[in-house]
């Protein structure tokens, strides 16, 4: 059980269903929306940061989580969807509402409302809910992972670039495994055998001053976070590889790293009881987190054009 002192969902004054705000007690969905019947939902997991010398709260790319949003629903064809400019100004005026001044997520759903069989393509409904989530402790500790039994999703079978609630079922499996036999995360193989992802972020590794990663045709969501990751290795001038990687590839590492929205740039420590390097966060590793951490947080000039910032009054 939920302690309610610890629950985000208590600073929750209001969310946003199809443009309107409630109480959170107050948005339902429909035992019958295929939505729910048959997994017709796509969302966008979106962070922001509050600058506390500032007094701003900056919403991190929020422009290319929309368009992926788009895309997730193009692809899964959805019909009469809302305009990029109309849900920007409700994500904007939902976290207004709320007035947080601290550290945020943002979860934004768009789905098949109503009733209908499997491929009803319409109405669709969205909604946001918005709520407090601190960094994790483990972003300055790391984790450690194992390569799941369970095979990553095929681009032919359940699309991974969608960001579906149906494709998070694999992601589920591997998580639960994961931490059934003592491990803090997965990483899954393609059908190929090669690297693909975890079960919510993507995968770095360094080797020998190095950065490898998947490419986006090993099974991976078009992570906004790893392109964060590369855009950031460009400005740094370190040599990155987008490529197929092999499973021993993880065992000789010097770093592995997991970064996404909700891990943000998270170490990884041992793969499947093999330390990556010394076991500890590295520093090409902290380096990159530190960079991250100050183009969230509205501290550098350079990547000023990747937040938001929202304006309270």
């Amino acid at each position: 059980m939920t302690n309610i002192s610890n629950d985000p969902r208590s600073k929750i004054k209001v969310v946003t269903m199809n443009g309107n705000l409630m109480p959170l007690n107050e948005a339902k969905v429909s035992i019958t929306a295929p939505g729910l019947s048959y997994a017709a939902l796509v969302f966008e997991g979106i962070r922001a940061y509050w600058n506390e010398k500032d007094k701003e709260l900056f919403v991190f790319r929020l422009d290319d989580h929309l368009k992926r949003f788009a895309n997730s629903m193009k692809i899964l064809k959805f019909e009469k969807t809302p305009s990029l400019d109309l849900i920007k100004k409700q994500i904007i005026e939902n976290i207004l509402a709320n007035d947080y001044k601290e550290d945020i997520y943002i979860r934004l759903q768009g789905y098949i409302d109503d009733w209908g069989e499997m491929a009803i393509r319409s109405p669709v409904s969205t909604s946001i809910v918005s709520y407090p989530r601190p960094r994790s402790i483990d972003f300055n500790k790391g984790k450690n992972f194992t390569v799941s039994s369970w095979q990553r999703l095929d681009d032919n079978a359940s699309p991974p670039r969608v960001k579906a609630s149906a494709n998070y079922l694999n992601s589920r499996l591997a998580s639960i495994q994961a931490r059934e036999s003592g491990y803090d995360g997965a990483i899954l193989l393609t059908s190929n055998g090669k690297v693909s992802e975890g079960p919510g972020g993507c995968i770095f590794l360094i080797r020998e001053g190095v950065i490898i990663t998947p490419s986006v045709s090993s099974g991976i969501l078009e992570s906004i976070t790893r392109d964060s990751v590369l855009k950031i290795a460009k400005e740094k001038k370190i040599r990155v590889e987008s490529r197929d990687v092999d499973r021993t590839e993880l065992y000789i590492a010097d770093e592995i790293f997991y970064c996404g929205t909700g891990q943000e740039i998270m170490p990884i420590l041992s793969v499947d009881k093999i330390l990556a390097g010394e076991g500890k966060v590295g520093n090409v590793t902290a380096l990159f987190q530190k960079k991250y951490t100050e183009i969230v947080r509205g501290k550098t000039k350079n990547f000023n054009f990747w937040i938001t910032p929202i304006y309270f009054k």
